[in-house]
């Protein structure tokens, strides 16, 4: 196989919840692509919105409280709007390896719920960049399942994901993914470092296609 990361799979289970962990998504050849593309998007992020623009974006595509505040404080991108065809992007091209079928068969083993992914056929992708102070309160997503990349060009202390409901935190590391069942609540933790935070999000759905 052109790709094969099955000795960098990982996963946790908590009660009801199973996770599945990948080290090392990405080869080094592929995060020059990848931290090019970031790099460019970030600077459209800093420069192209000022932050009454951002909070309206917040309010699309993120979760908010019950006095429709978002309940993230970073700022986000869907590339699948940005780009007119994935083809233009690396993240978009590459992160199609979370739908492979190695991907799908590890993690739909993990346990009963789980084994739906084998049948997700639709997904979207978000870019998230978090600046020191920035985070993302405890939320579920409006998917059926999550995919989050964690990508910072230096050491982070902090800035991993939490699963209050389950009392799990995955530590953050950069070039990691974590799949998990959109359903569970999880927060980003607070981070001190002096590079940017990012995270290449990735909803997964199942869509019933009726047949001819």
């Amino acid at each position: 196989m052109w790709w094969s990361i099955m000795s960098d799979f990982d996963v946790v289970k908590k009660d009801d919840l199973g996770i599945l962990l990948i080290d090392n998504l990405y080869s080094e050849y592929e995060l020059k692509g990848i931290w090019y593309e970031i790099d460019h998007i970030s600077y459209i992020m800093d420069n192209s919105f000022n932050e009454n623009e951002k909070g309206k974006r917040r309010e699309k595509h993120n979760a908010v409280d019950a006095d429709g505040t978002s309940l993230m404080t970073g700022f986000g991108m869907t590339l699948d709007t940005f780009y007119k065809e994935c083809v233009y992007s690396s993240i978009l091209s590459l992160n199609r390896r979370l739908v492979s079928d190695e991907v799908k068969l590890a993690m739909s083993n993990i346990n009963g719920e789980n084994s739906a992914y084998s049948l997700v056929n639709q997904h979207y992708t978000l870019l998230n960049k978090y600046k020191v102070g920035e985070t993302y309160k405890s939320h579920k997503d409006s998917s059926t399942f999550s995919a989050l990349t964690f990508l910072a060009k230096d050491k982070i202390n902090g800035g991993g994901l939490d699963f209050p409901e389950y009392n799990l935190s995955v530590p953050f590391k950069s070039n990691s993914c974590i799949i998990f069942p959109s359903r569970a609540f999880h927060n980003t933790q607070s981070f001190e470092s002096e590079v940017d935070r990012f995270t290449i999000a990735q909803f997964m759905n199942i869509v019933y296609i009726p047949g001819y």
